[in-house]
This record gives C-alpha cells, sequence and structure tokens, in this order.
C-alpha cells in the first residue's frame, strides 16, 4: 500500500523548503506519494521544483524584519501573530491529514504542523534558539515553551553529520527523540564544470533586510569589475539582466542553481543553515554576511572563521574588496562532504513503520 506523506516547510526565506527537496526525492525513491503544504515564497518554489505534486497553503508567518532597529524586540512583538499562526497551521493539518487519508507527516520548523491521527516528524537544527546578547535571561521560558511544541513529534529530525560540532549550541537538553540525517541539499558536486564567474552572489531571507542586501552586493560587486552572478532568491517569472559585470537572476532551477555555483570561484551570501549545507555539497569556498540580529546566522557565521572554514562580515561594515583579500586564508567546504546514508536509512525506517 503507498503511503501519503504531507512535507510542511518554513516559509521564512527558501532555506527550508530548499532542503526539502531532497527529502521529497528520497520519498519519493522509496515508493511514498508526496503532498505539500507550506506557503509564499516556500511553496511557490516548490511548486516549481515539483510541478506534478498536490499542494495546499498553510498560513503565512510573514515575519518583519527591522531596518535599524532591534531584531530581538521587533521578534518578541511579534510573537502573538507567530502562536496565532502555529494554532492556525495545527487545525488545517489536522483537517489535510483526515481529508487526504495522509499516513505521516513531516514538518520544517512549522511548530504547528503535526497530527495527532498520524506519525509526525520535525526536521529542525535548531532544537534550541539562541537568544541575543542582553537577552540570554530570556532562554530558559523560550525554549520551555518551544520544547513543549517539538514533544508533539514523534521524532526530530537534525540535518547534520553526528560529531560535526557546528549544531552543538542549538541542540536541546531535553530527551525529543533526535535522529541524525546528515547535510540536506538539492546539489551533488560534480566534475568538469568550466569556471565562468569569480563571485556567485546568493540573496535571500525576509524583506526589507534581502533588498537591502542585494543593493549592497550589486554595488560591491560593480566597484570590483568582477565577473559575478546575483541570484535574487525570488521564484517568480524568469528574468535575467546585465549590470556591467553582474549579471542579476530573479530565481534558477535547482540544477542551473548547481551548475553555476560549481560555476563559480566564491560564493557570498547569508549564513543560513541550509545554505551553508548547499555549499559543503559543493566543497565551495565562501564569504557570508550574516542578516543583522538574527543570532543563529551570526553564530555560524563567527563558527566557521574561527575553525577556518569561511571569513565573514558584518553587513554594516562589508567591504568586498578587503572581503576577497581575506577569503584567502581560508580553506572552503572541500572537506566536509561525507556522502552518508542517513536519510535514507531514516526514511526507509519511517516506510517500515519502525518507531
Amino acid at each position: 500500500m503507498v503511503k501519503k506523506v504531507l512535507i510542511c516547510p518554513l516559509d521564512w526565506g527558501l532555506g527550508h523548503a530548499a532542503r526539502c527537496v531532497p527529502v521529497v526525492w528520497e520519498l519519493q525513491k522509496s515508493g511514498a506519494e508526496v503532498l505539500i503544504a507550506s506557503s509564499g515564497n516556500a511553496l511557490q518554489f516548490l511548486k516549481q521544483e515539483f510541478p506534478a505534486l498536490s499542494f495546499f497553503e498553510l498560513p503565512a508567518y510573514n515575519p518583519e524584519y527591522p531596518v535599524t532597529a532591534s531584531m530581538s524586540l521587533k521578534m518578541m512583538a511579534q510573537l502573538p501573530k507567530f502562536i496565532s499562526v502555529v494554532k492556525k497551521e495545527h487545525h488545517l493539518t489536522e483537517k489535510l491529514v483526515s481529508e487526504n487519508k495522509i499516513d505521516i507527516v513531516i514538518s520544517d520548523n512549522r511548530y504547528g504542523c503535526w497530527s495527532s491521527k498520524v506519525k509526525s516528524i520535525f526536521i529542525t537544527h535548531q532544537a534550541n534558539l539562541l537568544m541575543p546578547s542582553g537577552f540570554e535571561w530570556l532562554d530558559p521560558f523560550i525554549n520551555f515553551f518551544g520544547h513543549q511544541y517539538i514533544a508533539r513529534f514523534r521524532e526530530v529530525w537534525i540535518p547534520a553529520e553526528p560529531g560535526n560540532g557546528l549544531t552543538t549550541p542549538f541542540k536541546s537538553k531535553r530527551n525529543l527523540n533526535e535522529k541524525y540525517i546528515g547535510w540536506l541539499s538539492r546539489f551533488k558536486l560534480r566534475s568538469g564544470v568550466e569556471q565562468k564567474y569569480k563571485i556567485i552572489a546568493l540573496v535571500s531571507g525576509p524583506e526589507p533586510q534581502r533588498s537591502i542586501f542585494e543593493n549592497l552586493l550589486i554595488k560591491e560587486l560593480k566597484a570590483t569589475g568582477l565577473n559575478s552572478l546575483l541570484v535574487e532568491g525570488k521564484p517568480k517569472e524568469p528574468f535575467h539582466k546585465k549590470d556591467g559585470c553582474v549579471e542579476i537572476v530573479h530565481h534558477l532551477p535547482s540544477l542551473e542553481l548547481e551548475e553555476a555555483i560549481l560555476a563559480s570561484e566564491l560564493a557570498i551570501s547569508r549564513s543560513g543553515y541550509s545554505t551553508v549545507m548547499d555549499l559543503i555539497a559543493l566543497g565551495k569556498k565562501a564569504i557570508f554576511v550574516p542578516t543583522p540580529g538574527q543570532t543563529e546566522q551570526e553564530y555560524l557565521a563567527k563558527e566557521l572563521e574561527r575553525i577556518k572554514v569561511a571569513s565573514f562580515c558584518k553587513q554594516g561594515e562589508f567591504n568586498l574588496a578587503e572581503a576577497l583579500k581575506r577569503s584567502m586564508q581560508f580553506k572552503g567546504f572541500a572537506d566536509w562532504n561525507g556522502g552518508s546514508n542517513l536519510l535514507k536509512n531514516a526514511i526507509n525506517e519511517l516506510m517500515q513503520n519502525k518507531s
């Protein structure tokens, strides 16, 4: 009997949706029928990747990022809205499970996408949320409530290799029935791709910081005169233009983006976890510019610089010419991709109803 699996990725940027692509592939290989529920650009992206699948719309979180004000205060002010979305998406998930005879729900960081009727899996690399400087005292309170939500899922899948310390601060001290599934990326390393660009700039995330970062990058890339490609992270209609030495596109399908990254000497991007995993998969060198005030990205960028993998720069201090000089001191992700079968094994166990 074919099992129906509902995938529900978070809609903050494209990272959660992108890292669900290999999950969908592996489920399809196992013979499962996959259905997808999300919102915003994440839903649009997955419709482009899997046009033959069935899709459902969930309520959007629509997080508002500050231009200059405190990220922490801005996020805390939106907590009532986020909690309301969690309640709504849970109600809709239960409805979808009943109406479509869903057997399994897999949620990527959507706390409300679980069902009391079927086995529900939660994918996250940060079961433990990091509080920003000055707000560390909130850590036990925020994570207590977060863990209460996560505990409603039967398993927690961590997209990382066991023993790799990159996710250590995000690991919960509470027993949440965690399972490592390896690095998740829709990309695969291959040889024979001729270098076309010196730099590929990958723009992503909620507004207004996405546009602020894009405008900064275009200015800096044009100043270098180096052949570059900027991908805006907007999964809309095809768009391509040339601005000096910089090619600009709205979005590239997975295979085209994979080839573009492989054809580039260096990537510049946010230090979102999913982007990091993509660069691990392709063994690239990188310069990271974390979203201002986003503690997870700031931690990852600093940690990767500390272990001499990739350099990072604060957005307000970004100077591409200086960043390129510094990047020569870092080794990149060439030795990180172990090619494990952890995801395949986890899905095989899931399909066989193993606990």
